[in-house]
């Protein structure tokens, strides 16, 4: 990308400096909103939120590692890696060492998919840089550390605003829905939940939010109370294995997260119009 922009610019030549400084800014804005497009596809296929990808960069390229330490080298609070830790191990991509020293490591199911899905990137870019000579490369470096160090260092003022018990980037949310970040951590914990008891209190957590506020807030965002989310989320996967599994019915509503067979039935009907027997016969005629 950097390649293509450098091309345009020699040929827009001359430009004045604050025209070049301009181009790279846009540049720049360019890259990161690559990137971060590029990370959402990334953790939408992984079923994760894109704030738990550098956790798992971060056990890739440095190993196993505690909650503890992971905090610190993220500059994440312990509460937010430990949320980030459960919906990794609950997707299998991460789990605790053999013995009980409370490391954190990937599994080869996470080092997978990773090669899937970033491998072809990182090839692609080494292809890209292989066309510049070393003295331009190192030039590169040394601003791509700068311009890092600068980002921290706003970063670290933002953190601090939005720290401010009364900061109005904190009370926001709470006049309107929830974040993109905390529905989908709240969506995965539903989803990897459906056969457990999914309290209130558990899904207001996963939004660090009140039961009271995360539930007008959840009504916001997703336009149904968060019991009735579950519920629907129950009924889909009741749907699925009635039609991908050959299990009975009382199995599939405790798989399912109904309890009883009966309790199974009569919500499938009020939802759906139909009993469990009746549309896994109606899917199987199709």
């Amino acid at each position: 990308m950097m390649a293509g922009v450098v091309t345009r610019i020699n040929r827009k030549t001359p430009l004045t400096r604050q025209q070049l400084k301009e181009s790279i800014g846009r540049a720049i804005s360019r890259v990161q909103d690559a990137s971060v497009a590029f990370d959402d596809l990334a953790a939408e296929i992984l079923a994760l939120d894109r704030a738990d990808l550098p956790c798992m960069t971060r056990l890739l390229f440095a190993g196993p590692a505690t909650a503890d330490e992971l905090a610190v080298v993220l500059r994440a609070r312990r509460r937010v890696v430990l949320s980030t830790l459960e919906r990794l191990q609950l997707a299998g991509y991460a789990r605790f060492q053999a013995g009980g020293n409370g490391r954190i490591e990937l599994t080869e199911h996470a080092r997978t998919w990773i090669e899937r899905i970033w491998s072809p990137l990182i090839h692609e870019g080494y292809r890209v840089l292989d066309t510049y000579p070393t003295r331009q490369l190192s030039l590169f470096i040394i601003f791509l550390r700068q311009v890092v160090d600068v980002q921290e260092r706003f970063a670290g003022q933002l953190q601090a605003w939005l720290d401010r018990p009364a900061s109005p980037a904190r009370r926001s949310h709470l006049r309107g829905g929830l974040s993109p970040a905390a529905l989908r951590r709240v969506q995965l914990f539903v989803e990897a939940n459906l056969d457990r008891s999914i309290q209130l209190n558990d899904m207001a957590a996963r939004a660090a939010l009140s039961p009271y506020h995360f539930a007008r807030a959840f009504k916001t965002s997703a336009g149904m109370t968060p019991r009735a989310f579950v519920e629907q989320r129950r009924i889909e996967r009741a749907k699925a294995l009635l039609v991908d599994s050959s299990r009975p019915l009382s199995q599939i509503a405790v798989d399912a997260g109904f309890g009883t067979q009966s309790r199974l039935t009569t919500t499938f009907r009020v939802r759906t119009g139909f009993t469990p027997a009746a549309y896994r016969r109606a899917q199987a005629s199709t």
